[in-house]
């Protein structure tokens, strides 16, 4: 079962349990033959007994719209749609019994499914009511930011419901039901507060639940973008440093070992240590440093110039991985080459306050501001940024004096 599925069954249930829990509330207040304490008037029936009986009627309404909902297994179908025949059957035959040997029926038939059934007629303008407000309301006003445009139909669409309800049982019910005598138990303003009530609940909680669903898609996006810089991984710098380390090992360099075991311990951390949500900052640094290691195995020395700063106790601080090498990264795709460069690269952190600066030459080969490929890492962790320290985070590029320099400050908690 995917996770969408899972979301949308454990929304419907959600909402099954908002209204049973609605009915066993107006059940319990609109029952008329129960005294205080929930005694039944002349059954020894206390209130658990009553609550029992209630939600029994609920599930036994519910049961035949089972058959409705897709991936359930058939085999659980089918046991619920027996439970439900038994059960009927079971009533139908203490039905026809002699009344006094039998009272279990009459209680049911005469007090449950007729306070039930008014119970159910009194939901039927407030359920119309919430959903109205839910699917149309806040999706078309209140999510577009027309607040007062929501909060005047959000107020007619109450009155109107506490109208439509006081008419229900006041000029329609007798004329379907002429046996119950049903009435309204509420003035119109009553009504119409009661409403605005489930309107205002039900309201704050589908802005919740579109809140959390909202973080939920946020986490997942944050993560794809994550392995998508996974995915970015510039090929061109593991052949550079393959070709690297087979000329030290075809020169019997002794650094040959130390290399080798850079790259393992850089690819290692790439694919698998940054699967956390948070890594240590002091790790980050520490890949970086890596990183910059191994590059400067490969380009030349008296042709461009690589500075590391670092300043700051980066212990137990944690930062979200991946947000400082591909900036990194990107000083050394664009800022080496055959004319005389410097690469520099600064990493500060105090006072929860993380600093990161690259600073490179521009080769006149390519432009990074504008070039496809160099522009993919400097966006994707703006893109992040965004999503994992929004209004905690600076990030600026610009290009001038022949370099380009790249500022990010991050808030770390």
């Amino acid at each position: 079962m995917n996770a969408q599925l899972l979301n949308s069954y454990r929304g419907t249930l959600l909402h099954i349990l908002f209204w049973i829990v609605s009915f066993n509330l107006f059940n319990a207040f609109f029952c008329r033959g129960i005294e205080s304490g929930f005694i039944l008037d002349g059954f020894e029936l206390s209130g658990w007994y009553i609550l029992l009986i209630s939600n029994i009627i609920i599930a036994l309404i519910l049961f035949p719209f089972i058959w409705f909902v897709k991936h359930i297994q058939i085999w659980i179908k089918r046991s619920v749609t027996i439970v439900l025949i038994l059960v009927i059957g079971w009533s139908a035959i203490l039905s026809i019994l002699p009344k006094q040997e039998n009272l279990i029926v009459p209680i049911i038939l005469m007090f449950f499914l007729d306070n039930f059934l008014y119970v159910l007629i009194f939901h039927i303008t407030i359920i119309a009511a919430v959903y109205i407000n839910t699917k149309i309301l806040i999706r078309s006003y209140l999510s577009q930011g027309k607040f007062a445009t929501y909060l005047v139909l959000a107020l007619g669409l109450a009155i109107i419901a506490g109208l439509m309800n006081y008419a229900l049982f006041n000029l329609i019910i007798d004329k379907i039901f002429p046996q119950l005598f049903y009435i309204s138990w509420f003035r119109i303003w009553e009504l119409i507060l009661i409403i605005i009530g489930y309107l205002a609940v039900t309201t704050i909680a589908f802005l919740l639940w579109q809140y959390g669903q909202m973080l939920i898609v946020n986490r997942e996006k944050a993560r794809n973008e994550l392995s998508a810089l996974k995915a970015q991984i510039n090929p061109h710098f593991l052949f550079n440093n393959l070709n690297t380390i087979y000329a030290l090992a075809d020169k019997s360099d002794p650094r040959t070992k130390e290399v080798i075991l850079q790259l393992s311990d850089f690819l290692r951390y790439v694919l698998y240590d940054t699967s956390a949500e948070k890594i240590d900052l002091e790790k980050e640094v520490d890949i970086i440093k890596t990183y910059i290691g191994l590059q400067k195995e490969r380009i030349t020395k008296n042709t461009t110039e690589v500075i590391l700063n670092t300043e700051g106790d980066f212990s137990g601080a944690k930062i979200a991985p991946l947000l400082l090498l591909p900036l990194a990264e990107n000083c050394f795709k664009h800022g080496v080459g055959k004319s005389r460069g410097t690469i520099e690269i600064t990493i500060k952190y105090a006072g929860k306050q993380l600093y990161f600066s690259t600073r490179n030459t521009i080769e006149r080969r390519e432009n990074p501001l504008n070039h496809a490929e160099g522009g993919i890492g400097i966006l994707n962790v703006e893109k992040r940024l965004n999503l994992l320290y929004p209004n905690k985070h600076l990030l600026t590029f610009v290009e001038e004096g022949g370099l380009f320099i790249v500022e990010m400050t991050i808030g770390l908690d």
